[in-house]
């Protein structure tokens, strides 16, 4: 209560994005006007159109996201353990320098570690508290670094160069990732273009009055064909996603 007021902002287009809500981003607003666009040129069909384009989006939004959360994790996990050695070589114990790294590291592996520091000071073993933290992220590379770490708390000797050599390993392994990553991204994009194409298609068909358009979304008969191209299209999407994702691998 004591704090000073702010003064005002000034009413420019900054402040006025600051004031909308979290949720309300460019994606969706787009969104919704494109799919606002497709129901007042194609009538009820162009709502079924829009309404199928964002139950697509959504997934395809939220796994980009998530995928997104894992590369930034992923190239945490490597600096992360480079800091527990640090740590270790100062003198601390492996609890304690895992609690320094985790404050010195942003989320979500700072949180994480700061999990695995705050159960061993609730009386929980150092071992049980990472075989918990690599039981609740399943990946190769969080595996690996609690192996290292349940290693390095029963050694006697030289725990931080074992913990140095995983983190070595682990840069080298997302470094050439990162390289396959980058170079199947001309796939990616003409998986994308490929799988986006039918649906501007049967936009532009229903947008044009042609007797196709007609037909596709203003029969029974062109509402069937219309459901079953969107779900091959759908199908084939999934399975063009799967082939990318195994090639960047």
């Amino acid at each position: 209560a004591r704090r000073p007021l702010a003064p005002a902002p000034h009413p420019s287009s900054a402040s006025l994005r600051s004031s909308l809500p979290r949720d309300l981003d460019l994606a969706r607003v787009l969104g919704a006007a494109g799919g606002l666009a497709a129901a007042l040129a194609l009538g009820p069909a162009g709502v079924v159109v829009a309404a199928v384009a964002v139950a697509a989006a959504i997934p395809v939004r939220r796994w980009l996201a998530a995928n997104r959360q894992r590369t930034a994790r992923a190239a945490q996990l490597p600096d992360g353990l480079e800091r527990v050695a640090a740590a270790l070589r100062s003198g601390v114990s492996l609890a304690s320098a895992i609690e320094e790294a985790g404050r010195s590291l942003p989320d979500p592996l700072g949180a994480e570690l700061l999990e695995v520091a705050a159960a061993t000071r609730h009386g929980r073993p150092l071992v049980e508290a990472l075989d918990q933290w690599a039981a609740t992220r399943p990946d190769p590379g969080t595996r690996a670094a609690a192996t290292v770490l349940v290693v390095a708390a029963g050694a006697g000797a030289a725990p931080a160069r074992a913990v140095d050599g995983l983190a070595a390993t682990l840069r080298e392994r997302a470094q050439m990732a990162a390289e396959r990553h980058a170079a199947a991204a001309q796939v990616r994009w003409s998986a994308l273009i490929l799988s986006a194409a039918p649906l501007g298609v049967a936009v532009l068909l229903g947008a044009s009055g042609s007797a196709a358009g007609r037909f596709l979304f203003g029969t029974p008969a062109g509402w069937t064909c219309l459901a079953l191209g969107l779900a091959a299209d759908a199908a084939g999407a999934r399975r063009m996603a799967r082939l990318t994702r195994a090639g960047g691998r």
